[in-house]
């Protein structure tokens, strides 16, 4: 997805919500197409708690409602759904924002600007999907590695939406980083949470959806198991390992 344009119409949402009250988007594009958080997908696993017939539409009590936003990896937004799930929450998607603003082509930041009303928290995920370095033009004589080198990092719509959620509900954000990435320097100094499919980090994204007010239900231990998150392929996805370009 790009959004690459910022006109000058604004949509002030304070009014409508307990947090974020005081920020306002400027945007200018009416194009909601998302490659990576637009769409529906199946019915989650057996072992999630939510067995009720609209499992994929938001649930009546937001604090159980939480906005994520991903790019391109399945694997990684499969995982972290079903561990959403098992906390008793319900994943949304973009799409689910889309709708709730009841228009066929809201502005990007009218559908961020709804989403304090549906969605308790925002969970950004965090995955090496695109490959890029800085041109050798404009290289310095000391530049860090991964500069010149071929890096991961997310997709452009997902540092759009990012940057989006960060301005109108920071503490309600959680930022996660699966594999090995480029830094972003404007989230630099912000409690960001390194998945590595630990115990430990399961536990750490809990206890801040606990603290951004989502209504976390851990008492069961089937979410502290480990194994469906060993060997996801984003660990060791490198921008050294791509092919080069034909």
């Amino acid at each position: 997805m790009t959004h690459t344009s910022t006109g000058g119409n604004s949509s002030d949402y304070g009014s409508r919500n307990d947090f974020g009250r005081h920020n306002s988007f400027v945007t200018g594009n009416n194009n909601t197409t998302n490659s990576g958080t637009q769409n529906y997908y199946g019915a989650p696993p057996a072992a999630a708690r939510d067995t009720g017939p609209d499992q994929e539409g938001p649930a009546p009590d937001r604090r159980r409602n939480v906005f994520v936003v991903h790019g391109r990896d399945e694997e990684v937004r499969l995982r972290m759904f079903d561990l959403l799930r098992l906390l008793d929450l319900r994943p949304l998607e973009w799409e689910a924002l889309v709708n709730a603003t009841g228009k066929t082509a809201p502005f990007l930041g009218e559908v961020v600007a709804g989403a304090p009303e549906l969605a308790q928290a925002a969970l950004v995920l965090l995955t090496p999907d695109d490959v890029a370095q800085l041109h050798p033009d404009l290289r310095g004589r000391n530049e860090p590695p991964y500069e010149t080198e071929p890096t991961g990092q997310p997709r452009p719509n997902v540092l759009i939406e990012l940057g989006m959620v960060l301005m109108a509900y920071p503490e309600r954000t959680l930022m996660v980083e699966v594999g090995e990435l480029r830094p972003i320097a404007d989230i630099a100094g912000r409690n960001v949470i390194r998945f590595d499919g630990t115990e430990t980090a399961l536990r750490k994204i809990a206890e801040r959806l606990k603290l951004a007010g989502c209504a976390v239900d851990d008492t069961r231990s089937d979410w502290l198991q480990t194994w469906p998150y060993r060997h996801l392929t984003a660990y060791g996805r490198t921008g050294r390992a791509a092919p080069p370009a034909r």
